[in-house]
């Protein structure tokens, strides 16, 4: 088999395994088809198991063009091979990386609303695709969110992120989350810049 058709099998995989995430947080069964589903779910953890390895794609990837999600394909914030990554399309609009994202149940923390830390852990990746797209890739050293409203799941939000100061060393980015007109949550990043 062909990297590309493995790639594109993984992602398949990765897919499903999402759905699974998401119907697993509702079910409602008794014991007894608890237990049977539960078995069923063991069984491929253990033939998942036969194949661990050397990973079909490198965990980082400086080639990933114009396709920024390509770049960290398994991290759990954006990536395409993450089930636990939300849905989402990432891109460059002008100098802005902006990501029109929608969130799921496995996403949850308050009712309805997407967990705070989620919502920090896309913020960091996309600040730092920020950097990285403008060549001045860096580490988090700070990141603040301030959180001005719920982020609701289920609906496609926007994420807009920007470098404000290109210094020597360190770089400040800025974002914002937005639900049409309305901010729901901005955030400022401090990246030191990998020399």
């Amino acid at each position: 088999m062909s990297a590309n058709t493995a790639s594109s099998q993984l992602l398949r995989l990765s897919r499903a395994l999402q759905e699974s995430l998401e119907l697993s947080i509702d079910v409602n069964a008794d014991a007894e088809r608890l237990a049977e589903l539960a078995s069923q779910v063991e069984a491929l953890n253990d033939q998942l198991s036969a194949y661990q390895g050397e990973k079909i794609m490198p965990y980082f990837n400086m080639e990933f063009g114009d396709e920024l999600r390509e770049a960290l394909p398994y991290g759990p914030a954006t990536g395409r091979y993450n089930a636990y990554s939300p849905d989402m399309e990432v891109r460059v609009e002008n100098d802005r990386v902006v990501s029109d994202i929608c969130f799921g149940k496995r996403h949850e923390g308050p009712p309805n609303s997407v967990h705070g830390g989620v919502t920090s852990l896309v913020f960091d990746q996309l600040l730092a695709f920020a950097c990285l797209r403008n060549g001045t890739p860096g580490y988090t050293a700070s990141l603040k969110v301030n959180y001005r409203r719920p982020v609701p799941l289920y609906k496609t939000l926007r994420f807009d992120t920007w470098l404000e100061d290109i210094g020597e060393r360190k770089i400040i980015a800025h974002g914002e989350c937005r639900d049409g007109d309305d901010v729901l949550a901005s955030s400022e990043g401090l990246f030191i810049r990998i020399v």
